[in-house]
């Protein structure tokens, strides 16, 4: 497997995407930095990695406070020798009008989604440094490409990421650090069941997408390895849509 041996920090793995790509990248021979704010989900991923057979160690860390990220790269080094990949997967997405938000809250997602992600990449650096290189995964959103209303902060923050990634793709190229994002269609995940009517938002989701079926994580989960390994070690600067077809490029 192009990820077998390697070390990789999966941020937001108590839940969802995050613990479908911490448990794939284990089941393909990755050791597993955990990270997350759930205690209780989150050794639950590190205890499913262990009893398949994989290594993984949890940290409880919120991304948007700086010394957690520090703690999140230096248990990377103490456990494992360091980080070949980073998947910035942590994310906030509060649901309402945009003309209700307030400044507060418009910092809190940015903190998260935008920062947190900086942030992680600038601790993990020297690591990858010492090791040749490494490959860092962000995730984004399909919704940057059309607009989701009463998401206004998220779809900002997913642009955000999006920039984050063209742009350190440039710079971070020369150490042999390569930077890629994945942006998914909505799946079953808590970022969907914040919508009131799930009838009318899968309605809506299967209308638009060319394949007829509701995205699972793990779709988007082998996007992200595919990302973290060597099979992709041309490629950098890129987002890739897991959305179905439903923006079609």
């Amino acid at each position: 497997m192009s990820v077998a041996g390697k070390t990789a920090i999966v941020t937001g793995a108590a839940t969802g995407l995050g613990a479908a790509t911490a448990r794939l990248l284990a089941a393909r021979g990755a050791r597993v930095v955990a990270a997350g704010m759930q205690p209780e989900a989150l050794h639950g991923t590190v205890a499913a990695i262990a009893a398949a057979g994989g290594e993984a160690v949890a940290v409880e860390a919120d991304v948007s406070d700086p010394a957690a990220i520090r703690a999140v790269a230096a248990r990377a080094e103490e456990a494992f020798g360091g980080t070949d990949v980073l998947v910035n997967n942590a994310a906030v997405y509060p649901l309402g009008p945009w003309h209700e938000a307030d400044a507060a809250q418009w910092d809190a997602v940015f903190a998260t989604n935008v920062r947190g992600y900086f942030l992680m990449a600038q601790a993990v650096r020297p690591q990858m440094l010492a090791r040749g290189g490494g490959a860092i995964v962000n995730i984004a959103s399909v919704t940057f490409y059309w607009g989701e209303a009463l998401l206004v902060s998220y779809v900002a923050s997913k642009g955000a990421v999006i920039g984050f990634t063209r742009a350190l793709a440039r710079e971070a190229g020369p150490d042999g650090i390569r930077v890629n994002a994945v942006g998914n269609a909505p799946g079953a995940t808590a970022a969907t069941e914040i919508h009131a009517d799930q009838d009318a938002l899968w309605r809506d989701v299967l209308d638009k997408q060319s394949i007829k079926r509701r995205g699972e994580v793990e779709d988007v989960a082998r996007a992200v390895a595919f990302f973290a390994g060597d099979d992709s070690r041309f490629v950098t600067g890129q987002t890739l849509l897991v959305d179905g077809g439903w923006m079609r490029g």
